[in-house]
């Protein structure tokens, strides 16, 4: 009798599964506009954004994980930067600074907090990490739905490109928390040049 190795998943169709049938996707009119076997990414969008998805592969503490990151509607799907007024930017994003942003967080407070929030923080108890052992995707999608439920459209408009008066704010936090936070001048390009 053969058994089912999660080590030899498919990792497009575990990614369509996890985003079409556990979480509907397609609930928060999302629909899959960009896939890649190769690279092993699935991308949806909204009136609003994109989300990426990528297929971080097998490891033995979590089994397969992925990772998941937003980008305005004009970030290009296999590519990290891209040039925004002549600069090179970033143009997919982690969640975390956008959140203390939406929170009306002070830039100070935000440094304190960094990549911790209260909506995340439970995710990384050590009983809330133990009922999701090796189903890091599911951890991490529900993670994402926690936020999304938690501040609805105005968590999407960030990355609105028909909100850039939104957008320019947001990048002006950035600037303020790196510039009282440091760079680290090998950082290429600085991680307050978003898009």
């Amino acid at each position: 009798m053969m058994t089912h190795d999660e080590r030899n998943a498919n990792p497009i169709q575990e990614m369509l599964q996890l985003t079409q049938e556990r979480f509907k996707l397609s609930a928060w009119a999302f629909h899959e506009s960009f896939r890649s076997a190769e690279n092993k990414i699935l991308i949806f969008d909204s009136k609003w954004c994109r989300i990426k998805f990528t297929w971080e592969g097998w490891d033995p503490l979590v089994g397969n994980s992925i990772s998941i990151i937003y980008g305005r509607l004009h970030a290009p799907s296999e590519e990290s930067f891209m040039d925004w007024k002549g600069e090179e930017c970033y143009c997919w994003h982690r969640i975390e600074y956008a959140l203390h942003f939406l929170d009306g967080c002070t830039i100070s407070k935000a440094i304190e907090l960094n990549r911790s929030h209260r909506l995340l923080n439970k995710y990384y108890e050590k009983e809330y990490r133990h009922k999701y052992h090796r189903h890091q995707s599911d951890w991490l999608m529900n993670m994402q739905i926690d936020v999304w439920k938690h501040y609805g459209e105005r968590f999407f408009e960030l990355f609105d490109l028909h909100r850039p008066d939104l957008w320019k704010q947001y990048s002006e936090f950035l600037k303020k928390f790196y510039a009282l936070k440091g760079h680290k001048s090998y950082i290429k390009p600085p991680l307050d040049k978003i898009c």
